[in-house]
């Protein structure tokens, strides 16, 4: 058994080194959604964001934070106000097709949140969402958001008999 899997082992890395192909191992679970496959630097971009959002500094080195960085608004992406929210049934009808799942965590107002997810909709060249999962919890510090939507590419009209 144990040369069995240790033969297995050895050929998945000489494949994966000699074919010049990346190997998945997707051990999540099955509620976990969509997998994304991302270049390297975005991911490390997206990486460092994630970290240095979630370390929470010390109360007063927060407040001296707060008092010198100014509140940034977030502004939508030209062309995201058009995206409209939906539900499976009317995006079926629409003969709407789902291309993908953003999973979108947020630290602050849930209008910002919901400006963010249409801003990334828009970037993966979809139409409209159908949310799926949205909570929202408070803690003495801030309004964190979690929010899962299905993207959508949606005709732009519908086809009409003769």
């Amino acid at each position: 058994m144990i040369w069995k899997k240790a033969k297995m082992l050895s050929l998945v890395v000489v494949l994966t080194t000699t074919g010049g192909c990346q190997l998945l191992i997707d051990n999540r679970s099955g509620d976990s959604g969509a997998v994304v496959v991302v270049p390297s630097e975005e991911w490390d971009a997206m990486r460092q964001a994630h970290l240095s959002a979630s370390r929470t500094p010390m109360l007063s080195e927060k407040a001296a934070d707060e008092a010198e960085t100014p509140i940034v608004k977030i502004e939508p992406t030209p062309g995201s106000e058009a995206i409209t929210f939906s539900n499976y049934t009317s995006a079926s009808l629409g003969g709407c097709i789902a291309s993908g799942v953003i999973e979108l965590q947020h630290q602050g107002n849930l209008d910002d949140a919901i400006t963010l997810l249409k801003n990334e909709a828009f970037r993966l060249n979809g139409n409209q969402l159908i949310l799926t999962k949205i909570n929202s919890s408070t803690s003495e510090f801030a309004t964190v958001s979690v929010i899962e939507a299905r993207i959508l590419t949606c005709p732009l009209k519908l086809a009409k008999g003769n």
